[in-house]
């Protein structure tokens, strides 16, 4: 799906999921057994506990009206699927890294942003460690594999999610 139909349907989705009291934590449109799935995780805000059956379903209610009044943004047939982030939640913003300082996670970098790390020889874009502190701009991470410190450039991560036993 073309990433500006996703970032219109995040501007019309985000004010209903929010309104129900839940963050919106991704979109993905994907092909599943040859359908397409429209696919929504949604979170409770911090300190709330988990998601539940119940709280997929009201979100899907509300959700299913504003995409068939706009449906446009999305092609054909899909099923819509409402979901909990689950254990490997994504980490998409500085809000997110925030929340989770202090758990384990799983950070890539950009293909031209690879970064020299002491002890090895070759430019890294593959990161696991302990989210150690997040500013404006960086986020620091205490590696997993040889402790050292590395901090990495919010703008230049592709893709982040929590990893582990986080609790």
């Amino acid at each position: 799906m073309n990433p500006i139909h996703l970032q219109k349907l995040e501007a019309l989705l985000e004010p209903a999921v929010s309104g129900q009291g839940y963050d919106l934590v991704d979109l993905a449109f994907r092909r599943d057994h040859g359908h397409w799935v429209f696919q929504i995780t949604i979170d409770r805000r911090e300190g709330q506990g988990f998601i539940s059956h119940q709280d997929c379903i009201n979100v899907s209610k509300e959700v299913s009206v504003l995409l068939d009044l706009n449906e446009s943004l999305l092609p054909g047939d899909y099923h819509l699927e409402v979901s909990s982030p689950g254990p490997e939640r994504p980490l998409k913003t500085k809000a997110d890294f925030l929340r989770f300082q202090g758990q384990t996670a799983k950070i890539r970098l950009k293909e031209y942003a690879a970064q020299m790390i002491e002890g090895s020889s070759t430019p890294r874009r593959n990161f696991t460690g302990t989210l150690e502190s997040v500013s404006d701009d960086l986020v620091t991470v205490k590696l997993s594999d040889n402790a050292l410190l590395v901090s990495l450039p919010m703008k230049e991560i592709e893709k982040a999610h929590l990893f582990g036993n986080n609790k």
